[in-house]
């Protein structure tokens, strides 16, 4: 199988902490090989040099040049930027005749969302979205579980608790910043939740959302959902420390998920005086993969898919799901009940809610 040839779109942490080591391992292999790197700043541009010494550095799309050994239709660009940059440079990839994998979430915005999937279609390329916890086997088995046929029975209630202080080595302080970063806590680890629970229940039929956002961006964010007859509470934070687990209520038990921990479940069968936790195996026998195994594991699904000219799992369509579901949100938002506040400090931040929603 040949050598597809990534473009490296974004330096920062997430391309050093995730995609680095992913690409590595498939290049390792040879299945790709990463053809450039492309970042405004050049103390990024190196770090990722450094890993990849073979790789083109550029500062932007256009200033690349890469050599004819690399044609448009058998490239393949891992956008991993920024999210408010996410839609322009996929259209830019997509113009150059480049196959996509967009890191969550794919847009600022729904309508560019939109944009970006016409796109791809007019161009006959993939768009693929970067949801890689779809692979992990934990989320893969509550999928099972969650399906009208699932071995505990009918779900009828979930929790979910997922953040704590926020410790992300963002490179710049655009991260917190309302005209660099469209959402906070809600966009950023909500992306993931929606996507999930999409996933695994379909679409919510009915939703309320509050949180503190007081002219900046949320730090904290609670969701109340209800699916048909599940019901289902969603906190999440940035600067709270949260259970970080998934807890399901179904007819016949209890299944409990640790947030990322990507083999791992705890089962309490109705009735019974213990749990059962254990890790998650193959129908073979053969250990499930791991959090850097999953994410490895996605990367070469997308890759498969451009070399083979088959779907991706997770296409433009359904990475823009999750991102329609945050901006319902944010539509209906609400502001945190923060009752330590005097009588008068809670109307200015009432109002103070009420003009930036």
């Amino acid at each position: 199988m040949s050598t597809l040839p990534i473009i490296l779109v974004g330096c920062g942490a997430v391309a050093r902490q995730f995609y680095t080591p992913a690409l590595r391992a498939l290049a390792a292999t040879g299945e790709v090989r990463v053809a450039a790197i492309v970042d405004p700043s050049a103390d990024a541009r190196a770090l990722l040099h450094a890993a990849f010494p073979d790789a083109i550095p550029a500062a932007d799309l256009d200033h690349l040049s890469l050599p004819n050994a690399y044609p448009a239709a058998d490239t393949l660009a891992v956008i991993a930027s920024p999210p408010r940059w996410h839609a322009s440079q996929t259209l830019d990839a997509l113009d150059r005749g480049w196959h996509v994998l967009c890191e969550k979430p794919m847009a600022a915005r729904a309508a560019e969302s939109a944009r970006m999937i016409a796109a791809a279609d007019s161009a006959d390329r993939v768009l693929a979205v970067g949801h890689y916890k779809r692979f992990f086997a934990a989320s893969q088995t509550l999928k099972t579980l969650c399906s009208p046929l699932g071995a505990l029975g009918p779900l009828h209630s979930f929790t979910i608790a997922e953040g704590g202080p926020f410790n992300w080595p963002a490179a710049s302080p655009a991260f917190f910043q309302k005209r660099e970063t469209p959402g906070g806590v809600l966009l950023d680890i909500g992306v993931h939740v929606f996507d999930l629970l999409l996933w695994w229940l379909g679409a919510p039929s009915e939703f309320t959302y509050a949180d503190d956002a007081m002219g900046g961006l949320e730090a904290n964010a609670r969701v109340s959902l209800r699916f048909g007859a599940v019901t289902g509470q969603i906190h999440l934070s940035r600067d709270w420390t949260t259970a970080q687990r998934y807890e399901f209520e179904f007819d016949h038990g209890r299944v409990v998920w640790t947030v990322n921990d990507a083999a791992g479940l705890a089962v309490t069968l109705r009735g019974a005086p213990h749990s059962l936790r254990g890790t998650l195996q193959e129908p073979d026998g053969a250990p499930a993969h791991t959090h850097a195994q999953s994410f490895i594991a996605h990367l070469r699904h997308v890759v498969s898919a451009v070399k083979n000219h088959t779907p991706v799992l997770i296409d433009g369509r359904e990475g823009a799901r999750a991102l329609h579901l945050i901006e319902a949100c944010y539509a209906r938002r609400h502001l945190l009940a923060q009752p330590w506040l005097a009588p008068a400090e809670s109307a200015a931040a009432q109002r103070l809610a009420t003009s930036t929603a």
